[in-house]
């Protein structure tokens, strides 16, 4: 296949994976926080949802599925999908909101199948998918719309993953093109979502920019909540998303070569910057005010993170680490969060952000504290 065809085709999956998990995260969330018993059980099925993603991805990232059997995997994830949503709203409680959850896991992880098999007939790794992860998340706000009117989210759900496996089927990988640009942190999306490094956090200079990399689980989490709350305030719900996927992806996007050139310590630096702005809008801006100041800086937060890891080696995770992994980790954190905001509520996440932005901002102090200690030793070299 041509390069330049095949490298279009990876971009254009690349979007559709990003498209998959935004919406997903997003709108899964808001069925299982509306369907569920307790804040705690909606919270539970998220997590549920982010390991069954894992657990698919580690199956549907290893290859070897012919064209035809993923072609039928991908129609059969997206009808299980659109059937249990169409259910849901009809009746169908939690048993068809488990078979929504199910089929979406697993369209999201044959997407990264998807991805990585177009990744690795080329002969050179390709960019990093800053570009198809924007335009996938605003392809997600778009499907999302009004995530509080759940029939009409049903509806456009349901036309968005067959839409969006259709196309997956037309990309995929065809023939045998060679297998060459192999090794990747990570199956799930293959290349694009943070694996933090082994040891990372004995590196206190790196904690602001770990923490900017977990802030966005408990932000996706509960953006259905934090949307009904901006709603009580006059706040469309559609404007709390779109702030949050645009502070997510814009700056990353616009200072993508910029992030590129970025060291270890500046990246932290504008993180922890983000996290404490996040906290402090949270903790003392007035309504609605609060929670979209949390959503942009804790949003930008988390894309200068996912960005500079993306570009800088000692800021990536192992070659070839499963998803499984990250996933179950992902689980028992957003299991841990919606305790907090089940016992808390709206207090729960305003305590929770804050302390990200208070533990980034002393990590911080401490980090530059011990670096200007040790530049003033003998023989050190002067500051600048």
């Amino acid at each position: 296949m041509n390069p330049a065809a095949l490298r279009s085709r990876l971009t254009a999956a690349r979007a559709c994976a990003w498209a998959l998990l935004v919406a997903g995260w997003i709108g899964i969330g808001s069925f299982a926080l509306n369907f569920a018993p307790s804040v705690s059980a909606g919270f539970a099925l998220i997590a549920l949802w982010l390991f069954g993603l894992g657990a698919a991805a580690s199956v549907a990232t290893r290859g070897g599925m012919r064209p035809l059997a993923l072609a039928i995997a991908l129609g059969a994830a997206a009808a299980a999908t659109a059937a249990g949503l169409e259910w849901t709203v009809r009746g169908g409680g939690l048993a068809a909101l488990m078979l929504a959850l199910a089929g979406w896991a697993a369209l999201t992880a044959l997407a990264s199948g998807v991805v990585r098999g177009l990744r690795v007939a080329q002969a050179a790794a390709p960019r990093p998918p800053v570009v198809p992860a924007s335009v996938g998340a605003l392809v997600a706000a778009f499907a999302l719309g009004d995530i509080g009117d759940l029939p009409a989210l049903s509806m456009r759900l349901a036309a968005f993953v067959a839409a969006t496996a259709v196309v997956l089927v037309l990309l995929q990988k065809r023939g045998d093109a060679g297998a060459r640009a192999r090794g990747c942190r990570a199956g799930l999306f293959d290349c694009s979502l943070p694996a933090w490094p082994a040891g990372a956090w004995r590196d206190i200079v790196q904690w602001p920019t770990l923490l900017a990399g977990l802030v966005m689980l408990p932000m996706m989490a509960a953006l259905p909540l934090l949307a009904v709350w901006c709603r009580a305030e006059s706040v469309a719900t559609q404007t709390m998303v779109l702030v949050h996927l645009a502070a997510m992806f814009g700056p990353a996007l616009l200072l993508e070569q910029r992030i590129a050139r970025w060291s270890t310590r500046v990246v932290s630096s504008a993180c922890a910057a983000l996290l404490v702005l996040g906290a402090i809008a949270v903790a003392w801006a007035p309504a609605p005010l609060d929670m979209l100041g949390l959503a942009a800086a804790h949003g930008a937060a988390w894309g200068i993170a996912w960005s500079g890891q993306l570009w800088a080696p000692e800021r990536r995770g192992r070659q070839g680490a499963s998803p499984l992994y990250a996933a179950v980790g992902y689980a028992l954190l957003t299991l841990a969060f919606g305790a907090i905001v089940e016992w808390e509520g709206t207090r729960g996440v305003v305590a929770v952000h804050v302390a990200f932005g208070l533990v980034a901002a002393l990590v911080w102090a401490g980090g530059s504290a011990a670096t200007l200690n040790a530049l003033r030793k003998p023989g050190s070299k002067p500051l600048g």
